[in-house]
């Protein structure tokens, strides 16, 4: 989560505030005015008080009735300012104590861990601008708890996902290292040994691809990964992966074929990640290759011209489940059991790789079954032509 500034300078630059240094002064002005307005009526009214209580008061009692009138005339104005300005203490309070509570509420709530609340406090005054950077903040804290709790809960999935694929193949190495424990000496250890070490190491490499599925995925989905492309020949360089296709193929009893469209007369280097390119090519081979039955066959098309670069797959496998189409592309999803019975025994993150690279690349992927039957995977990306200078 980035650091993000709050200015409440600036927010209150967007609209008209009331400053509550401006309400203070009014509030002020408010007081010495009424203060003066009420003083004035009281000691008028007070005036003629006196002047009729002096036409009706004997002589011996006008020192007194002088004394009481001066000093209700001087206590007056005092009173009147009180009360004043008790009055507007009364209003200013009233104007502080909504956000003030609502804030004190807020604080209270994120410390019981609870962010599921909204001030509505929202004057146009530094309070109201406090109140709405208080939600803003609220907002970044509630998103950022959110992201660790999918953070961990993606490392709890991964984790299990990760001991529940490496319990297989370590009990298989595990029950054929008891086994050979077990042999004599001699010609049957030796048989055994030879019969077991295809399996061990069969086993040993498909424990080491989980983890570097685990590992690339994690690196992917890191802000600071970055495609690092480099000028490729890439007719040379998809002839070379062909020829390993056509090899690994062959030994399941599959064809592959490849066809490039479009070759250029005199080929240019192109700017590409040669390294997760041939990831993704890998990724969605071995995908063909496990559901192709036997004497069935992958087809490998690149097109390449001047604006993008095509990359088609299509196999004569079983495809895809309906059901599942809609969900290939997520984190751990491996599916349904294929319509040959075939079921998966992969970690569920190829296609989410291989959609990560490609995005990455600033392509697009699709995958769909193929009207004719199996499945087919496009990968398109942009233009990739060598800057010349």
């Amino acid at each position: 989560m980035g650091t993000r500034h709050i200015n409440l300078m600036e927010s209150r630059s967007r609209r008209r505030s009331t400053s509550f240094r401006r309400v203070f002064v009014w509030y002020c002005a408010g007081i010495v005015g009424v203060t003066f307005g009420i003083t004035c009526i009281i000691e008028f009214l007070l005036l003629v008080w006196y002047m009729a209580a002096r036409r009706a008061t004997p002589i011996a009692s006008v020192p007194s009735l002088n004394v009481w009138t001066l000093w209700l005339a001087i206590a007056i104005p005092f009173v009147v300012l009180i009360i004043a300005i008790l009055f507007f203490a009364w209003l200013m309070g009233r104007k502080v104590s909504q956000p003030v509570n609502e804030l004190m509420q807020a604080v209270e709530k994120i410390r019981q861990q609870d962010l599921d609340f909204t001030i509505t406090y929202s004057a146009r005054n530094e309070l109201g601008d406090l109140c709405s950077a208080f939600n803003e903040l609220r907002g970044e804290l509630q998103q950022s708890l959110e992201r660790e709790w999918r953070k961990q809960e993606e490392m709890r999935m991964m984790i299990s996902a990760l001991s529940h694929d490496l319990r297989t193949p370590v009990t298989i190495i595990q029950g054929h290292i008891e086994g050979l424990v077990r042999a004599e000496a001699g010609e049957k250890r030796n048989q055994r040994l030879e019969r077991y070490l295809p399996v061990l190491e069969a086993n040993g490499q498909r424990m080491i691809r989980m983890l570097n599925d685990m590992l690339l995925v994690s690196m992917l989905e890191q802000t600071s990964f970055v495609i690092q492309p480099q000028p490729v020949v890439l007719e040379k360089e998809l002839a070379r992966k062909a020829h390993i296709y056509t090899l690994q193929a062959a030994a399941s009893g599959i064809t592959f074929q490849y066809s490039l469209q479009n070759p250029a007369a005199d080929p240019s280097p192109v700017m590409l990640d040669l390294h997760r390119i041939e990831q993704v090519l890998d990724n969605l081979f071995e995908n063909a290759l496990r559901y192709t039955p036997a004497n069935g066959w992958i087809h490998l098309t690149c097109t390449h011209n001047s604006h993008y670069l095509v990359f088609s797959l299509h196999d004569s496998g079983s495809g895809i489940v309906p059901e599942d189409l809609p969900h290939i592309w997520k984190k751990f999803y491996r599916g349904q059991t294929a319509p040959d019975g075939k079921s998966s025994k992969t970690t569920g993150l190829g296609l989410y790789t291989c959609k990560l690279l490609v995005e990455r690349h600033g392509g697009t992927i699709a995958l769909q079954n193929h009207p004719a039957g199996g499945c087919e995977v496009t990968v398109c990306l942009p233009e990739v032509k060598q800057h010349t200078w």
